[in-house]
């Protein structure tokens, strides 16, 4: 079990209620609900039954709250016992998609920097960015849907890694997919009418929904309805494939399915970079490891990596 999964357990008892635990954590109430439906079937023993509108910690419940509060302690308590060390440390906020380029990144960077320790954490681009601002985190890796990164990063200095296309991602076998026509290879403006009737499916991510909402939608000239699901991208991608619906997400490496990807004429852009506080001097071992995360990136021409086989 991952730490933050911990966290999910004790936001939902401190706050008695799924939809605001799911909101504070910066996630999804359909994932947090599933999440602990699988673990209390895992247990084979509820951890919490509903009284009226609240979530009330069974007795099994408030014995597992208990032990992930002294866990998530035992976590605050080293990390006190480290910083207060010669050795320097840096508290990383990634995101989950970007684990595994980090844990290879910060491998190749012991040797280098053998008197720092690296302490990666995954959370989601909005809970890296309250993290830093509440100085449990030193650097984040996050994505932003905004153009002007400032309006949802505002306490922050950055640096951009990589930019990547936002595409529209339609099925072949779509029934309006045959009637789309194209210029230049991208989406034609004649087209854009045939996609106000469907459903566009997206992961309920308040930093897409913004982008979508006040950008996008009305460089197309629809307002599509919402049809949303899990923040889980194969699912995403598998929704497409079995339903009449689209989506609009990074241009993406896709295996299996039928999902075929368009540019906009206009080409919309999101990026990952880095967040760090505003005005802050970055260490050596800082400016290092954006350095070679930058360096890494510059050969992921995808931002997702999707296999529907």
């Amino acid at each position: 079990m991952d730490l933050y999964q911990l966290e999910y357990i004790s936001e939902i008892e401190k706050t008695g209620n799924i939809s605001k635990a799911a909101e504070h954590l910066h996630i999804s109430q359909p994932t947090l609900s599933i999440y602990l439906s699988k673990l209390e079937r895992s247990l084979g023993m509820p951890l919490f039954i509903r009284q009226k509108n609240l979530l009330i910690p069974t007795e099994a419940g408030e014995k597992y709250v208990k032990a992930c509060r002294q866990i998530l302690a035992i976590r605050d308590n080293l990390y006190r016992d480290l910083f207060s060390q010669n050795r320097s440390s840096v508290r990383l906020g990634v995101l989950r998609s970007t684990i595994h380029t980090f844990n290879e990144i910060l491998q190749g960077m012991k040797a280098e920097f053998p008197q720092t320790i690296f302490l990666p954490q995954i959370f989601s681009s909005e809970l890296i960015y309250r993290e830093l601002t509440e100085h449990r985190v030193d650097l984040g890796f996050v994505t932003s849907y905004q153009e002007n990164i400032k309006s949802i990063f505002p306490k922050t200095d950055y640096t951009i890694v990589k930019s990547y296309e936002l595409m529209l991602m339609i099925s072949a076998h779509n029934p309006v997919y045959s009637q789309l026509e194209f210029q230049d290879g991208c989406l034609a403006e004649q087209s854009y009418r045939l996609l106000a009737d469907l459903p566009i499916f997206q992961g309920k991510n308040d930093m897409v929904q913004k982008r979508m909402e006040e950008d996008i939608f009305p460089s197309l000239g629809i307002r599509p309805k919402w049809r949303e699901g899990l923040i889980d991208i194969e699912f995403m991608f598998q929704t497409m494939v079995l339903e009449n619906c689209f989506s609009i997400l990074p241009v993406s490496r896709i295996r299996g399915g039928d999902i075929v990807q368009i540019p906009f004429l206009f080409h919309p852009k999101v990026q990952r970079l880095f967040i760090y506080p505003a005005r802050h001097h970055l260490t050596q071992p800082e400016r290092e490891l954006i350095t070679r995360v930058s360096d890494v990136y510059r050969d992921i021409s995808y931002y997702y990596d999707v296999s529907l086989l």
